[in-house]
Formats: C-alpha cells, sequence, structure tokens
C-alpha cells in the first residue's frame, strides 16, 4: 500500500499541516523556513513548536536561496522512469544561510559538485509542484 499521490509521474508531497505555508510560497517561486522569535533559531522541517526551546512562537521567513553544498550523492539508478530518464542526477543536504539543511537535488554535472561548494535556489515545477533545487552560484 502507497500513500504516495503521483501527478503526470512525479510523486507529491505528503499535506502536512505545519508545511503548508512552505508549499504555498513555493508554488509562488519563494523559498521560506521558520525561525523562533523565542530562542532565535532556524526550524527545519516545519514544526507546530520550536524543537530547540520548545516554544509556540515560530513565524516563515523568506529564505535568501543561498547556501553551500553539506554533503551529496550521484543517483545512477532512477526508481521510477521519470528519475531513470534523469540519471544520473545529484542529491544532497544544502546548507543554508539562514542555519538550517535542506534537502535537495542539486542541478549540476556531478563531476563538477563538492563540499562547500556555493549554490543557489531554483524552481522547477514537478506535477502539480513547484520544488527548489540548487545550481553552482552564477548558474541559475
Amino acid at each position: 500500500m502507497s500513500d504516495i499521490t503521483y501527478i503526470d509521474g512525479w510523486p507529491q508531497p505528503y499535506p502536512l499541516l505545519d508545511a503548508q505555508p512552505y508549499w504555498a510560497a513555493l508554488n509562488r517561486e519563494e523559498l521560506t523556513y521558520q525561525r523562533c522569535t523565542a530562542c532565535d533559531q532556524a526550524v527545519w522541517p516545519a514544526h507546530s513548536e520550536c524543537p530547540h526551546c520548545g516554544a509556540q512562537a515560530l513565524e516563515w521567513r523568506p529564505a535568501s536561496g543561498r547556501g553551500r553544498v553539506y554533503s551529496f550523492s550521484t543517483v545512477h539508478r532512477g526508481s521510477t522512469k521519470h528519475w531513470q530518464a534523469r540519471v544520473p542526477y545529484t542529491v544532497g543536504f544544502i546548507a543554508m544561510e539562514e542555519g538550517y539543511h535542506l534537502f535537495t537535488e542539486i542541478v549540476a554535472a556531478p563531476e563538477s559538485i563538492a563540499i562547500e561548494m556555493p549554490v543557489t535556489v531554483r524552481f522547477e515545477t514537478r506535477g502539480a509542484q513547484v520544488l527548489p533545487v540548487f545550481v553552482p552560484e552564477g548558474g541559475a
């Protein structure tokens, strides 16, 4: 049994209530994250209370869209026909300027990607949802 919804062959995000502002912002091609106004820590993924201090003082803020590659892996065997058509592709964690890590696709030749490489966000529509992907800085 699978709870995954596919549109045009692309898996769609789970509609979790805490993350609805994030998905809505992405559809406007805006990258957002939560910050706790009590302890000033970035919060990701979305929560209803701060995982650092427990306060329910979270607000959504715009992200700069800039970060550095923290870790990555290149995939050579896609799990669906859409991903099979894209191999090789690279996924990884981006250390965002705001202090959180975002798991995403890194759109670049796999051999050109390196830890600490500066990257910037770009938006791609996959099915019914706009998603953030990252490209080398200056390559957006």
